[in-house]
């Protein structure tokens, strides 16, 4: 009979597996391009301030585990001074800043919106713009660009991209919890709040006991850019997660990956995955083509069935790469 499970091992190996070789270099590149952002700010006066306790957060799929196939992205969290600031929803005051700055120059004139309501986003995106033009342009690194709520510099030489998003940090009146502050990068230049940390803290206690459980996060994913889903991969990872807290896991990599690829063909058909930390926000909401997804991850699934009934494992092995790869 033929091994599923061992072919998708062997896929996840060869295509999936992020070489240890590229994971060194863009982790040097990385920390000296940061390094460099950071001397920049703290050489600057009358301007924001980094946080002295933690001025950056990486967050995304790479710190998961969950990233797929090349390490060619980071996202980073940079930590501003917040001391004096208030984070408030519905005008109602839920957090207050953390930080020592005094005067706070995140919070003159030049950064606040025209309305005078509070700091503008987009004016502060453009200060850390200018701040990673001015650390970087002697070395060669491609002149940032703003996408959405972040600062995106590539980094030529490595095939790096680095996305850096401003963030205040906040305590929560209520739970005492950290928590972070970010551009939403939409036309409302307002802000939203972010735990990034708890995002991480919860996948890893989901993944507890679950063997392959990052890999078939890394499997599904695969699959959204080989069969081009309009979904975020971050949608795709939070139903995984959803998933994998409320059902049985087998611990085998077949059974598991088919039963995920099922739930989730079910899910695209009923239209929402909501943002576990959001309930109010609907990841899938406008994606068009819901249907037709659900049917290519049916398909899937009785590729991979017809499989389990063959005699040949080359032959298996062969046909696992061209469902996953969408040949």
């Amino acid at each position: 009979m033929g091994d599923v499970s061992q072919a998708l091992n062997g896929y996840i190996g060869e295509v999936i597996k992020l070489p240890q070789r590229d994971i060194s270099s863009a982790v040097r590149s990385r920390e000296w391009f940061i390094d460099l952002v950071k001397q920049e700010i703290n050489g600057r006066t009358g301007e924001p301030a980094l946080y002295s306790e933690r001025n950056t957060l990486y967050f995304g799929s790479y710190f998961k585990g969950t990233k797929v196939a090349a390490v060619d992205e980071f996202d980073v969290l940079v930590i501003l001074d917040s001391n004096n600031g208030v984070f408030s929803q519905n005008g109602i005051g839920i957090g207050a800043g953390l930080g020592r700055a005094d005067p706070n120059h995140t919070f003159d004139e030049r950064y606040r919106k025209s309305d005078g309501s509070g700091v503008s986003p987009r004016k502060l995106l453009n200060w850390l713009k200018d701040v990673v033009e001015s650390a970087t342009k002697k070395y060669g690194v491609e002149e940032p660009v703003q996408s959405g709520q972040a600062i995106t510099v590539t980094i030529k030489s490595k095939d790096l991209k680095l996305d850096l998003v401003p963030a205040a940090v906040l305590q929560h009146n209520s739970s005492g919890e950290t928590f972070y502050a970010i551009p939403r990068g939409d036309r409302e230049n307002g802000w939203i709040a972010t735990t990034p940390h708890r995002d991480m803290e919860r996948l890893k206690e989901v993944a507890q006991g679950k063997e392959n459980f990052r890999n078939v996060i890394r499997l599904c994913k695969r699959v959204r850019d080989m069969y081009n889903f309009g979904v975020s991969s971050f949608a795709i990872e939070s139903a995984v997660v959803e998933y994998a807290e409320r059902n049985y896991w087998y611990n085998d990599l077949y059974l598991d990956f088919r039963a995920v690829l099922s739930n989730l063909a079910g899910t695209f058909r009923g239209g929402v995955i909501l943002d576990p930390f959001d309930s109010q926000k609907n990841l899938i909401v406008g994606v068009a083509s819901l249907d037709w997804y659900a049917d290519r991850l049916e398909k899937i699934i009785r590729g991979m069935d017809a499989c389990a009934g063959g005699e040949r494992q080359d032959e298996v092995r062969g046909r696992i790469y061209e469902i996953l790869e969408n040949q």
